[in-house]
């Protein structure tokens, strides 16, 4: 688990007013409230991302309850310049190995599900609220990991069909697409995005490092023009040599444990 002060000053303070005000909303419906996601690592990027956030409730609140918390996150986010990325999951669904879907919108699933609850469960993340994840949710088993890499990749390649190859896009592409080969080969999904294409170029071919470090640099918000066109070329041939590696995935022998936990 991730000490809140040891994240960035604005982070702690957002994340610190979310859960006072998650807290004074709803009561003794808030069961738990985490925050994860790039922000936590220590190699975060120096420009600032999404503040990835779990809360766990025990009921659906009512309509004043929910725009009362709208407003909390969009008045945390005018204050202090943070953009939000808040999942609500009823405690009845935190349990489960299904994705579960949003409390307020059951028509959105969280389909880092699996991901995430490795990431929890490696102490990747912050405790602002109540129970931790090891008291409420389950260790994935390694076919939920393989299935939610692959979402992950497949989300990489939509972009590239659609030719959304823009710097943010491509960067995102180029160091979660590093990040998803370190999780095969290694087993360890728990790892950054960063800490991906740092594996990455100490194991994949010379010609791809080029595109790693100019994405390093374009995590941080240190792009030149130059490096934006790299991105851009760099990105679907990047994303297509994740696809021919995904595949490789053996199955597991009968008695040999799975690399992602649970069984």
């Amino acid at each position: 688990m991730v000490p809140l002060e040891e994240l960035p000053t604005v982070a702690a303070h957002a994340w610190t007013r979310f859960r006072d005000e998650a807290r004074r909303i709803l009561g003794n419906d808030l069961t738990a409230v985490w925050g994860y996601g790039g922000t936590i690592f220590a190699d975060r990027p120096a420009r600032p991302g999404d503040l990835d956030t779990f809360a766990v409730i025990e009921g659906v609140p009512d309509g004043s309850a929910r725009n009362a918390l709208e407003r909390a996150h969009d008045e945390i986010a005018r204050d202090l310049g943070v953009d939000w990325d808040i999942w609500y999951v009823l405690s009845a669904d935190a349990g489960g190995r299904v994705p579960p879907p949003h409390a307020f919108e059951a028509d959105r699933r969280e389909t880092s599900w699996a991901i995430n609850r490795a990431h929890w469960l490696a102490g990747c993340y912050v405790l602002l609220y109540g129970k931790r994840p090891e008291d409420l949710v389950l260790a994935p088993h390694r076919d939920e990991i393989e299935t939610a890499l692959s979402r992950e990749l497949e989300h990489l390649e939509r972009h590239v069909v659609e030719g959304d190859d823009d710097p943010f896009e491509a960067t995102y592409a180029i160091l979660n697409g590093s990040r998803i080969l370190c999780a095969i080969e290694t087993g360890d999904v728990a790892i950054s995005k960063r800490s991906g294409g740092m594996w990455a170029l100490e194991h994949l071919p010379e010609r791809w490092h080029d595109a790693i470090r100019v994405a390093d640099r374009a995590y941080d918000g240190e792009a030149s023009p130059r490096d934006e066109e790299i991105l851009r070329r760099a990105m679907g041939p990047f994303v297509a040599l994740v696809r021919e590696r995904l595949p490789l995935v053996e199955p597991r022998p009968p008695g040999v444990p799975p690399r992602w936990g649970g069984d």
